[in-house]
């Protein structure tokens, strides 16, 4: 039986970092961003949207090429061109310059989130497939540990133009050690196999896959709708410093890989419906307590409840996408984590700003995070469905 490889979790976990990279690195800087460039503070956040997008669509086009040529070669292209993306956005004076590099920054950044699920899903299935999905989550969660409080520090002493600089850096060495360590995982087509992946059900017509897919994308919806209000709830309505703030965010990042390492542990023990269900029980019932907290209001424990929601996301995750992935033939990795990731971007991105409607607070932060976590509550509820 196949063992869970440590540096192959640390360089895909990595790799699947460049995401909330992407997203979280540079927060602290959008102030100093908007006044340097003369922007407006709409068109500075439009770099952060345009990111998004470019995650979402990303994946769309890594995904499936990887199917048809391999993992190795549209890695290899997605870490050049975020070096050049994030060159570019070092370099340039113009707002509206940034967002279109801003995009095709996520557009290549996604490739490192999409292959590396499919590079998981090609060497290992079952519980070996959980576990270093744990491992993933586990090392994906020092960006949003990091990320903020590093950048927070750097634009304290340094531009904001270094920290594209940095992330142009960590895309290199990234592509030196995607390049010297991992080897194409997906299997030589023969003629059998080719005829077979001809007959399978296309992925959207999966239902079990689909299934775990909408759980994913929900949560992660009521994760985002928690990333795009959290700096102005902590540093405005609570009257918080940035550093506090990042400190704060970074507090909740260590959460996440908390239970991704209890949720790893526990799927030697239980089923994986059962966990995802426990988990997501909790997860509403942390939800509606920090809810309840924001409206009485009393700040301190509010703050407290939140560490668990945000923390019970990455368990889910685990659970979620690991089953998902479990769900599809390895021939069709490639697709399915596409359309995955795609989903949770694109409800990640529509929740984030109806957060934030009419003004960012505590109590329509943990509305928003209650009423996702409840919906892929109700989606998790029901027993799976035989693929069609």
């Amino acid at each position: 039986m196949p063992r869970v490889s440590l540096s192959w979790a640390l360089i895909l976990g990595l790799l699947s970092g460049i995401g909330p990279l992407c997203t979280d690195f540079y927060l602290p800087a959008l102030p100093e961003i908007t006044q340097q460039l003369q922007a407006t503070s709409t068109q500075t956040q439009l770099s952060l949207t345009a990111a998004l997008i470019g995650l979402g669509l990303g994946q769309l086009f890594f995904g499936p090429l990887s199917d048809r040529i391999g993992r190795l070669k549209p890695l290899a292209l997605s870490l050049l061109l975020f070096i050049f993306s994030s060159a570019m956005c070092a370099l340039t004076r113009d707002i509206n310059m940034l967002i279109v590099w801003r995009f095709l920054q996520g557009f290549a950044g996604a490739g490192g989130s999409v292959l590396s699920r499919s590079i998981a899903r090609d060497k290992y299935q079952g519980t070996l497939l959980t576990q270093f999905f744990a491992l993933l989550m586990t090392v994906n969660g020092i960006a949003p540990v990091l990320s903020p409080v590093l950048g927070g520090w750097i634009i304290t002493a340094f531009d904001w133009r270094i920290l594209f600089w940095a992330m142009a850096a960590i895309g290199v060495v990234l592509l030196l050690l995607s390049l010297t360590v991992l080897h194409e995982t997906l299997p030589v087509k023969s003629a059998a196999s080719v005829t077979q992946q001809q007959d399978e059900a296309p992925v959207l017509k999966n239902r079990r896959f689909m299934r775990y897919c909408l759980i994913q994308a929900f949560m992660m919806a009521g994760l985002f709708s928690y990333i795009g209000s959290s700096s102005f709830v902590i540093q405005s309505e609570y009257a918080m410093s940035a550093m506090q703030f990042s400190l704060l965010f970074g507090l909740n990042g260590i959460g996440l890989i908390i239970a991704a390492l209890i949720f790893s542990r526990l799927a030697r023990r239980f089923s994986a419906e059962a966990l995802l269900r426990g988990g997501q029980l909790l997860a509403v019932t942390f939800a509606a307590i920090t809810l309840l907290f924001a409206w009485l209001p009393q700040p301190t424990l509010a703050l407290v409840g939140l560490f668990f929601t945000v923390s019970m996301m990455s368990g889910i995750s685990t659970i979620a996408g690991s089953e998902a992935m479990n769900a599809i033939n390895a021939s069709q990795s490639g697709t399915a984590s596409a359309l995955m990731g795609t989903l949770m971007f694109v409800f990640g991105g529509i929740a984030a700003p109806l957060a934030g409607l009419g003004g960012e607070t505590m109590l329509k932060m943990s509305l928003a995070m209650t009423l996702c976590y409840l919906a892929a509550l109700l989606i998790g509820l029901k027993k799976p469905r035989p693929t069609v």
